[in-house]
């Protein structure tokens, strides 16, 4: 009897201090690097995850998806840059992948992060019910 290997997925969602100050609405520019650096996915010197998120948000707010290749070719970088920021997105949770094309985890990105903070709450949960079995045992 051959065992089959279960693909596991990494989720591992990272929420920073920004070191900038909240920008104001009026500048989209700004808010999408600031959610940017808060969500992890990128810092002050990576342009490159700023522009394929920018991106993915363009294409949700449209209801489509995008390829590595559209990406690259719209941010003229390599295919292999383009792929390895899809994999930190997707290992965050915010990006899920069909076939050849990627979307946001949600239709919109407010449905994203709300999908994103249910998630984490569930987490938690499970494992402050963890921690008090735990307690009980010493």
């Amino acid at each position: 009897m051959e065992h089959e290997k279960k693909r596991r997925y990494l989720v591992q969602v990272s929420l920073r201090e920004p070191i900038k100050p909240r920008p104001e609405e009026n500048n989209p520019e700004a808010v999408m690097e600031w959610l940017c650096e808060c969500l992890g996915l990128s810092d002050e010197r990576d342009d490159i995850a700023k522009e394929i998120f920018k991106e993915l948000v363009r294409a949700s707010h449209q209801r489509a998806g995008v390829s590595t290749r559209e990406l690259k070719d719209k941010t003229h970088v390599t295919q292999g840059a383009v792929v390895y920021h899809m994999n930190v997105f997707i290992r965050s949770g915010i990006v899920i992948r069909q076939g050849r094309m990627y979307y946001l985890r949600a239709q919109t990105l407010d449905d994203t992060l709300s999908e994103l903070e249910e998630y984490m709450i569930r987490r938690m949960n499970r494992l402050r019910e963890l921690a008090k079995k735990l307690e009980g045992s010493f």
